[in-house]
């Protein structure tokens, strides 16, 4: 990929020349090196001392690199008048290190720090930036204080960080970007509803509550007596994500008006929503299905819903929310974030989120790859990587004058990262690429000090 540079953050500044290059510095040594330690990510242990200095340094704030991050972001989607918006929580482990200031996660035996993501992509489901990220930690003397959240404050609960999150996207977006919200079951908040009467927003979220309605019967009730809308094909991943399997569905719309509930102080008394069922029938021969497997998804949206074609549209949309598991996955998996040893949760936090713009980058050499596979691999690679790349792959020193296409060299990428490359097997994945793209990295490294002029 190409280096970043200090110009690419137009607001960048953390009061020091030095410290905005060595956060740069940090994200191309992560972003060529994904899953390395520190020492080996820098040459010479100024650069090692220099990195755990930012990290630990007090006058670089982790709000700082929060602005830093939106800002960034922001620019990157610039063209597109219409965004989705993927979110989601994740935990990031640290149970076995030592560390000041973590907090619990799922139980007491479980510590680290939660992080709370969103990633703005396009209506096709290519990701274009991480928008927003915020981190935080429980303090271990309040576990068990959730069986009192009903009778805490909404601004003072959990959930709230998804009612944060959604309104400082919109906020950063501005008015004339239309945004479409998309997130899982633990979004089901009905403080969260009436951001779809914010200008130029909307909602899509799988619901996971039974509400009741105005007319007195409850949600999912409701919808299941309403009459089968149509009974459509979908191609669903298999657990690998690798392979689509085809599933016969039938599905079910309805606008429904969603009552207050009853411990909720919320000034509005009723929501006004689409509810849409897609449930897959038992004709859809799919001999190995558990009914854990089965598909039953069950969406909340604000997006106008007349027909058939607008619920398919709802539920292709909502798959794409998928991306920011995808992008945990390379934060945790790939850049191995949970693996560092800093000393307290503030340098962590730090960490994770210039982890985090690393992150991106490498799952966007993938994506950008499939959705438009015959760009030259120029707007990603440098000269050298795919010059490198190409003699790596054919053991020729021989270089093409034209460049391979971007689908081309990804799929190069991927067999240096063990991707086998067989006609069953599918486009490589995260794992692999990033792999490959570690090992390019080190040789096109090699490639340019060896042609290099004297």
């Amino acid at each position: 990929m190409h280096k970043i540079t200090v110009k690419d953050f137009p607001q960048l500044d953390f009061g020091d020349v030095r410290r905005n290059e060595r956060f740069v510095t940090i994200i191309n040594n992560v972003s060529s090196q994904p899953g390395a330690s520190i020492p080996k990510q820098n040459k010479s242990w100024y650069d090692t001392k220099a990195t755990y200095e930012f990290f630990k340094n007090k006058d670089v704030s982790i709000e700082a690199l929060k602005k830093t991050m939106m800002h960034y972001g922001a620019t990157k989607t610039a063209d597109e008048m219409t965004l989705l918006i993927a979110h989601d929580i994740s935990n990031i482990s640290y149970n076995d290190l030592q560390a000041d200031g973590l907090g619990y996660l799922d139980n007491k035996e479980g510590q680290g720090i939660l992080c709370y993501s969103s990633i703005a992509a396009t209506t096709e489901g290519l990701p274009l930036s991480l928008l927003y990220q915020h981190t935080w930690t429980r303090p271990p003397e309040e576990l068990g204080k959730s069986i009192k959240r009903k009778q805490r404050a909404f601004e003072d609960k959990e959930s709230y960080r998804w009612y944060e999150g959604m309104e400082e996207v919109n906020k950063l977006l501005g008015d004339e970007v239309r945004k479409i919200h998309i997130a899982d079951r633990e979004a089901d908040v009905y403080e969260l509803f009436f951001h779809a009467y914010q200008s130029n927003t909307d909602l899509l979220i799988r619901a996971r509550h039974n509400r009741s309605l105005t007319n007195g019967s409850h949600l999912w009730d409701s919808i299941a007596e309403q009459p089968i809308a149509a009974t459509v094909s979908l191609d669903v991943p298999d657990k690998t994500g690798k392979k689509k399997l085809k599933v016969e569905a039938e599905v079910r719309y309805h606008q429904v008006e969603i009552l207050r509930p009853q411990n909720n102080k919320n000034s509005y008394e009723s929501v006004t929503l689409t509810a849409i069922e897609i449930k897959e029938t038992c004709l859809s021969g799919r001999q190995e299905s558990s009914e854990q497997d089965t598909i039953h998804w069950k969406l909340l949206t604000s997006l106008e819903v007349n027909n058939t074609t607008d619920v398919l549209q709802c539920v292709k949309w909502y798959t794409y929310r998928w991306l920011i598991e995808r992008f945990h996955y390379v934060l945790k998996s790939g850049t191995k974030i949970e693996q560092l040893q800093l000393k307290d949760a503030e340098s962590l936090q730090k960490a994770i989120a210039v982890y985090s713009m690393a992150a991106f980058r490498v799952m966007q050499l993938v994506y950008e790859s499939r959705h438009h596979p015959e760009v030259s691999c120029t707007v990603i690679l440098t000269k050298a990587q795919w010059q490198t790349l190409y003699m790596l792959i054919h053991n020729s020193n021989e270089i093409p004058k034209k460049p391979p296409a971007l689908q081309q060299a990804v799929m190069w990428i991927g067999k240096l990262g063990g991707h086998l490359g067989r006609k069953s097997d599918g486009p490589p994945g995260l794992k692999t690429v990033w792999q490959g793209y570690q090992q390019l990295c080190h040789a096109a490294s090699v490639y340019e000090l060896m042609t290099q002029k004297i």
